[in-house]
C-alpha cells in the first residue's frame, strides 16, 4: 500500500453506530431504507407509500388532489349500511354518554378532512346528522358544520349559557352550537366532537334535507321567564 495508508471511507451500511452519531456523521435524519434493485427504496422500508401501479401518473396537480381526497374519503368511511357502533370505545362513550369533550384532533377536524360527498352520522345510533357540504374549517380539534339535517340535531341550554347539540334519536352529546360562524351559508357553527360522529362516503338517505339555522334557546332573564 502507499505511504498514505488505506483511508477509504466505509459505506454507511457497514457501520453500527448510535442513531445520533450516524446522523451527525452522514447528514441523514433517518437511517437509509433497505435498498432494492437499482438503488430504489424497498416498499415499506421508509419514504412515502408506493402508489398503485399507474395511479397518479400523468395527472395534473388538481387531479392528484382530487385522487388523494377520494382515497381519504374511502379510508375514513364506515361501510355502507353502518347502523351504529356497539360497544363504543372509552372516549366515544365519555363524549356521547357523559358529555365529555375531545381534547385531541380527530380524523375529521380542521383542514384534515373536507369531503366532497357523503354525510356524517351519530356514531352510536347512525342517525344522519350532517351532509358533507355543511362542513367547514374553523378550529383544529373539533369539526365545524354550518347546519344539520332536519329534526336530527337537538339543542339544550346548559347552566353556563352554552347551547348543547345532541342527537335527537339517542340523545347522545355531540358538542355545542354557537351564534358565530366562518361558514358561508348560516351564522351558526356546530362545534362537534369527532368521537361522536362517523363519516359515510355514500349518498345520504333520500328523505334527508338540511335544516338551515336552528332556533336557539335563550337563557331566562327573570324569575317569570325561568
Amino acid at each position: 500500500s502507499s505511504h498514505f495508508g488505506s483511508r477509504l471511507r466505509p459505506h454507511p451500511s457497514t457501520l453500527t453506530l448510535p442513531h445520533v452519531e450516524y446522523c451527525a456523521l452522514f447528514g441523514h435524519d433517518s437511517k437509509p431504507a433497505a435498498m432494492g434493485g437499482g438503488g430504489k427504496e424497498a416498499p415499506g422500508k421508509g419514504g412515502p407509500p408506493t402508489p398503485a401501479k399507474g395511479q397518479g401518473k400523468g395527472l395534473s396537480y388538481k387531479e392528484k388532489q382530487a385522487l388523494e381526497q377520494q382515497q381519504l374519503e374511502e379510508a375514513l368511511s364506515a361501510p355502507e349500511g353502518f347502523s351504529g357502533k356497539q360497544p363504543l370505545d372509552e372516549q366515544e362513550a365519555r363524549v356521547l354518554e357523559q358529555g365529555a369533550t375531545d381534547e385531541e384532533p380527530g380524523p375529521y377536524a380542521g383542514k384534515h378532512f373536507l369531503p366532497t360527498r357523503g354525510y356524517f352520522v351519530c356514531k352510536r345510533c347512525a342517525q344522519c346528522l350532517y351532509l358533507a357540504q355543511s362542513k367547514f374549517v374553523h378550529c383544529v380539534i373539533w369539526s365545524s358544520f354550518d347546519q344539520g339535517c332536519v329534526d336530527a340535531v337537538g339543542v339544550n341550554l346548559e347552566s353556563d349559557g352554552r347551547v348543547e347539540a345532541v342527537c335527537s334519536k339517542c340523545q347522545g352529546h355531540l358538542g355545542h352550537i354557537f351564534e358565530q360562524s366562518d361558514g358561508k351559508r348560516t351564522k351558526q357553527r356546530h362545534c362537534i366532537n369527532d368521537s361522536a360522529i362517523q363519516y359515510l362516503m355514500f349518498d345520504p338517505p333520500s328523505d334527508v334535507v338540511e335544516a338551515g339555522e336552528l332556533e336557539m334557546p335563550k337563557p331566562a332573564t327573570s324569575e317569570a321567564d325561568a
